[in-house]
């Protein structure tokens, strides 16, 4: 089952719910440790302050809710010699849950340690499914993009199973986007449907020919660049405007919401979906109030990056330390899926990939631009 939120709505929707005395088992302190590469003067080093910066503002939510946290935050490095100095102190073997590290030389020492100690360990960053085996305790909340194309090409044979599938051949060498297109060919294939192909160079009976006049057409291309994306678009812009009888839909990759602001009308009118793990509402009042805050806890907006990174540090955080207070460090796992939560950017749906390994969140939803000019989310029922 799918449900469908139109975001036209959401701003008067969005509250964070209470807890009833029968969904609140009891309230626990909660240890947690921050490592990251703090003092580093890079643009990678601004985005791991703001993620800290809305850990904080999470960590100040949950006290207004009477729970206990106690924060430590440890500049990483981002070497594994640094890291293996910085665990030798012995800081963090009390904590209950520790987030990071950026950099994906640091995870075994530190994966290794909070076994040692029952840790949970929260990787925020990193998406290396092999890091998960063996660590029973270990959370990946960006999950490798095998899984995320996997749940895409889920919403594909659920949403779009009566529609005239068209790959759009871009000419690219993108890995991401030929990895996407030979699984969804496979799918296809194991189905028994057939995918047609458009190269992006063809004329316009090359493109009539691919297009089914009695179904709608949906057009995935191989790469998720803004270079193939403008000339797609542009093509099928100026077909549709010939060809007014022919039905289309436009199917792509997270990165296309960093081209919303060169794309948003065309996204509208060619009734497009994207496929992601996060999606931060511009409607949303809800929204608008954390930015607020923000400003007048750190005198700075936030940065205009795709994910905003103070959201995705207080999702986080706010769902892991929520869980934790709940349920305390040896019941969180089999409550995972209970845990309250109403994500400004990032929802979490955490799965074990195997018996005896950790957890990868496989969340991932549908933006859907409508002919209609309105933004809905599809999300899959769990």
């Amino acid at each position: 089952m799918l449900r469908r939120i139109t975001l036209i709505l959401l701003s008067f929707l969005l509250v964070l719910p209470n807890l009833t005395a029968q969904e609140t088992p009891g309230k626990h302190s909660v240890r947690m440790g921050v490592l990251l590469p703090f003092k580093e003067k890079t643009p990678r080093g601004a985005k791991m302050v703001e993620f800290y910066q809305g850990i904080l503002m999470a960590v100040d939510s949950l006290k207004h809710e009477g729970i206990s946290i106690d924060v430590q935050a440890l500049h990483t490095g981002c070497t594994a010699n640094e890291m293996d100095q910085l665990l030798a102190n012995n800081k963090l073997k009390d904590c209950d849950v520790v987030f990071g590290p950026l950099d994906a030389a640091q995870l075994p020492a530190l994966a290794d340690y909070c076994d040692l100690h029952d840790i949970h360990l929260v990787v925020p960053f990193t998406s290396l499914a092999t890091q998960l085996i063996g660590h029973t305790r270990q959370y990946l909340v960006n999950a490798p993009r095998t899984r995320l194309q996997a749940e895409a090409l889920w919403y594909i044979q659920d949403q779009f199973a009566e529609h005239n599938l068209i790959l759009v051949e871009t000419n690219e060498n993108n890995d991401e986007g030929k990895a996407f297109g030979e699984q969804l060919r496979t799918e296809a294939s194991h189905r028994g449907v057939y995918v047609r192909t458009f190269n992006i160079e063809g004329d316009e009976l090359a493109l009539q020919q691919a297009l089914n006049a009695q179904r709608k057409n949906l057009f995935i291309p191989n790469s998720p660049s803004l270079k193939a994306l403008n000339h797609l678009t542009s093509k099928l812009k100026d077909f549709k405007r010939q060809h007014p009888e022919y039905q289309m839909a436009l199917f792509g990759y997270p990165a296309w919401q960093t081209y919303t602001q060169q794309l948003l009308s065309d996204f509208y009118q060619l009734d497009t979906y994207v496929y992601t793990n996060f999606y931060r509402n511009p409607l949303s009042q809800r929204n608008e109030a954390f930015d607020r805050q923000f400003m007048q806890w750190f005198h700075t907006p936030m940065s205009a990056t795709f994910p905003r990174y103070a959201l995705m540090g207080f999702d986080v955080a706010y769902y892991f330390l929520r869980g934790l207070s709940l349920y305390g460090s040896g019941r969180l796992q089999e409550n995972l899926p209970k845990i309250p939560s109403l994500p400004y950017q990032h929802p979490l749906f955490f799965e074990q990939t195997q018996a005896g390994d950790g957890y990868v969140n496989s969340f991932v939803q549908l933006i859907h631009y409508t002919p209609n000019q309105t933004i809905e989310l599809i999300t899959r029922n769990r």
